[in-house]
């Protein structure tokens, strides 16, 4: 369903169309800076058939669409936008040949009765609803539409308009199709009946099982012909598409001892400085890497390296200690004061203009007798607790924002506070406090330990001299366990993915993984504090995987296949069940409610082929030996139990004609996607 969401919103265009204008501004040196060498190439990012996706086109798409999403969600990943957008104008462009070639068009009288018709488009009816009914309000859509619409002199809604008209005509124009192919569906009575039949039919049936594993594997000898074969006969299954596969050898950036030294020496400088604060919580926003919050603590809750203030006087700052291997820490002791563990309390809350002077109004009518929780009700703009009289329950130190919970905290029973906070204006009743310990307010200094750039310099020297000294895979392999350094593997490369596990955004490496030749050692590569350095491996081609990529797991696979035939040739003059069991010192199992709407067989798993051939055989007949997944096995249909004869079969034909239709509208376009050519580019210009 395509929204239409707040048509009004103006400030959301204006950084729209900014975003569009610089990146129309600064195209040529995006291009140029991150794809250097390409010349004069076309700008051309994919080629669907003969229709050309123009590269300017489809990233002004992305900028709007990644513009769009980040409003809702800051950290969108600006890959996935651009693999969204490509799927959605690859359908827009297939479907477009589909409806050109059925004359298939949504009029602009259709397009008028879906906006103000008597029945208007869904997302119409939402984005023109009557707020406090929730009913279509049609008077506010005729308002928009002749003059609200023109008030805008940039014309920047209009337009807005105007797209939300074209993607609900698309949407339209793309439902009239999936009709279209869903009429041509049909399921005959013949079909309907013999559902019904296998879903009320049940069998019982009595078999023997032989699992290949009777058979040891040093009996049976894979070659490399019988695997190839394999991967032949099963060609669909084994299609690879091309990709690079390479190792690589990381150099992480740390800190140094002269990176922690420094840290060391810079916690010490400031230490005096944070003993003599008497805003202990702003200064730590200002200075600390970390902002912890300056509360009160019970003793039992004070850390190792905190509980050496206990002795300490007020005021008294300890440190610097480590925290962890990179933060170090430097604790003050801020006040010491005997507190509730926990209160329990109610509040209103008010916001906006005159906040105070109406909380103090609120306030007067409760000293006057007026009940706290009819007000808090009627005025409090807090729904959490509003609806509950104000009542927040009990809650812990700390839960609250600080002057909340000071507050709270410090007040006596039924004492009435006022208190200003990043929501608003506070009215606060402390209805029941636990009983009160002696608490230590601690403030906590934090310094990440990072390394500097003389630092990196070192490393990033140490990755360049590795680069320059190993040029074959022999010379890399060598010099990475001589210098003790961890290889690592990425296969499975395509040219378009974007991801390595472990290395922030590597699309260098494997665009440089395209342009290598099997062997070749990269120059060094820096990804954000992890410096890299490849070796191209493997250049894999589009077409039948590679014997050595799918060895190990044909190979099982292919052993029972020559077991299973091994067993049934066995079998072949074997026609009970008594006798495969007499020969073979097996027992008969059986199976009780078999139905063939289901693959799962009791004890043995997933087996579709036990239920089909279950299921080909009359009452009392026994079938031949044959093989399933894990097995070979003889079955004997012991009972049948039919459906009644004119039982009523309407029920099944409805369901599967709502199957085929549900599936028919994806079904169709991947169809239309194995007919069309389709040339993917992006790999050249991200």
């Amino acid at each position: 369903m395509v929204k239409l969401e707040h048509i009004r919103n103006r400030s959301g265009l204006l950084l729209f169309v900014i975003g569009i204008a610089m990146l129309a501004f600064i195209l040529t040196d995006l291009l140029s800076s991150q794809n250097p060498g390409r010349g004069n190439i076309d700008m051309v990012v994919g080629v669907v058939g003969n229709e050309e996706i123009d590269y300017q086109n489809f990233e002004q798409r992305v900028q709007q669409n990644f513009e769009s999403q980040r409003q809702s969600n800051p950290n969108i990943d600006i890959n996935q936008v651009r693999n969204s957008v490509w799927n959605q104008m690859l359908k827009e462009t297939i479907m477009n040949k589909e409806y050109a070639a059925l004359d298939l068009e949504v009029s602009p009288a259709e397009l008028f009765d879906m906006i103000q018709g008597p029945n208007p488009y869904t997302t119409v009816k939402q984005a023109f609803s009557n707020p406090e009914t929730g009913e279509f309000d049609r008077a506010r859509l005729l308002q928009f539409l002749k003059e609200d619409i023109n008030n805008d002199e940039s014309g920047q809604t209009k337009q807005q308009w105007l797209n939300f008209e074209n993607a609900i005509r698309k949407e339209r124009q793309n439902n009239k199709y999936n009709a279209l192919v869903a009429s041509g569906l049909f399921v005959s009575d013949w079909q309907a009946k013999l559902d019904k039949q296998y879903q009320s039919e049940i069998r019982n049936v009595s078999y023997v099982q032989i699992p290949f594993t009777t058979i040891p594997d040093s009996l049976i000898e894979v070659s490399d012909a019988d695997l190839t074969n394999y991967i032949k006969e099963n060609s669909e299954q084994y299609q690879q598409e091309a990709s690079r596969e390479v190792e690589y050898v990381v150099f992480n950036v740390s800190p140094s001892d002269d990176d922690r030294k420094d840290a060391f020496q810079w916690m010490e400088s400031i230490k005096s400085d944070f003993q003599d604060s008497n805003d202990d919580e702003l200064f730590v926003r200002k200075n600390s890497d970390v902002f912890n919050r300056v509360q009160f603590v019970s003793e039992t809750n004070l850390s190792d390296n905190d509980q050496q203030l206990i002795q300490s006087s007020v005021g008294s700052v300890k440190g610097p200690y480590s925290l962890s291997r990179n933060t170090l820490r430097l604790s003050k002791l801020v006040d010491i004061s005997s507190r509730p563990d926990s209160v329990q309390a109610r509040h209103i809350l008010v916001s906006g203009v005159n906040a105070e002077n109406r909380i103090d109004s609120l306030k007067t009518l409760l000293e006057q007798g007026q009940s706290f929780s009819t007000l808090a009700k009627a005025f409090s703009e807090d729904p959490g607790s509003g609806s509950n009289g104000g009542d927040l329950g009990w809650f812990a130190e700390g839960v609250m924002v600080s002057p909340f919970n000071d507050v709270c905290f410090t007040s006596n029973k039924s004492e009435l506070s006022v208190v200003n906070t990043q929501f608003g204006t506070h009215l606060i009743e402390v209805t029941e406090r636990s009983k009160s310990s002696k608490k230590y307010k601690i403030a906590h200094l934090d310094r990440q330990i990072v390394y500097s750039n003389t630092t990196y310099q070192q490393v990033f020297a140490q990755a360049g001299k590795f680069a320059a000294e190993n040029s074959t895979y022999e010379q890399f392999n060598e010099s990475s366990i001589n210098e003790n350094l961890s290889k690592r593997l990425a296969d499975g490369l395509l040219e378009s993915t974007n991801t390595i596990a472990g290395l922030e955004n590597p699309r260098d490496l494997i665009r440089w993984a395209y342009a290598a030749k099997l062997g070749d050692v990269s120059d060094v590569f820096e990804f954000n504090n992890k410096i890299v350095v490849a070796c191209l491996t493997a250049i894999k081609k589009e077409g039948l995987s590679d014997l050595d990529d799918v060895r190990s797991t044909i190979t099982p696979i292919v052993k029972n296949k020559m077991k299973s035939e091994l067993l049934l040739n066995e079998l072949s003059e074997l026609s009970t069940l008594n006798e495969v069991a007499s020969n073979y010192g097996l027992s008969i199992k059986q199976v009780q409610g078999l139905n063939f709407s289901t693959n799962q067989v009791p004890d043995l798993g997933n087996e579709p082929r036990f239920v089909g051939v279950s299921f080909a055989l009359e009452e009392g007949k026994t079938s031949s030996a044959f093989a399933t997944s894990r097995s070979v096995c003889m079955i004997t249909v012991d009972k049948v139990i039919t459906a009644p004869e004119g039982a009523d079969f309407s029920a099944n034909k409805q369901s599967l004609m709502s199957t085929l239709k549900n599936r028919s509208s994806f079904q169709s376009y991947q169809a239309l996607q194995k007919l069309i050519e389709v040339t993917d580019n992006r790999a050249d210009f991200y």
